[in-house]
């Protein structure tokens, strides 16, 4: 079982995913937004860096999560589970905000040519929270790159997120689903594992 955590940035995506592969067994797939070497540049100055840079962002980001996608493949196809703290689906949608327009369509057609070859998860729980509460969770970890990050583009995100999100994606709200709080795991854990079984 393939499970994909999404929503926009400071929601509690990677605390959910550590929680639910440690109470599943499953093995953790993290965003692996350190090995992008053009991400700090873009949050140090968006609105002054080159057009392509965010491009180049979005490039490297898919490039980097195809190659977890084929490991995850490898972790299915032998019975086992996987949880991952971000979604391809987030490709589309950062490349839609922050791209031109051109640029977030080439993205897209990126995306969609290597979907086909890759795993889809089997089951997508989407994060939402208060642009004021994702302020705060980015400002609490204190990611160096993140100081420029405002709670407009952080709304702009989380309303992108909420228009993408199907019937077949788990909501949470995250100002009130607390992935630290056991009762709040248990319950998505038996939504889960009852849509394994079926």
């Amino acid at each position: 079982m393939f499970i994909a955590i999404t929503g926009p940035t400071g929601v509690g995506k990677t605390t959910l995913a550590g929680r639910l592969a440690a109470r599943l067994d499953a093995t953790l797939m993290l965003d692996p937004f350190a090995d992008n070497p053009y991400l700090p540049q873009l949050y140090a100055d968006a609105e002054r860096a080159p057009d392509d840079l965010a491009l180049k962002v979005e490039l490297t980001f898919i490039a980097l999560r195809v190659a977890q996608l084929r490991r995850i493949g490898m972790i299915t196809r032998a019975g086992g589970r996987v949880v991952a703290d971000w979604a391809m689906v987030q490709q589309r949608i950062f490349a839609a905000e922050t791209l031109a327009a051109a640029d977030a369509g080439r993205v897209a057609q990126t995306c969609g040519i290597w979907s086909t070859d890759s795993p889809s998860p089997d089951v997508v729980i989407g994060l939402t929270a208060p642009s004021s509460t994702l302020l705060h969770r980015v400002k609490q970890r204190g990611r160096d790159m993140e100081t420029s990050v405002s709670e407009a583009d952080l709304a702009a995100l989380n309303e992108a997120f909420q228009r993408a999100f199907t019937p077949h994606v788990i909501h949470r709200d995250g100002s009130t689903f607390d992935a630290l709080n056991d009762a709040d795991l248990d319950e998505l854990i038996a939504q889960l594992t009852g849509s394994e079984k079926s």
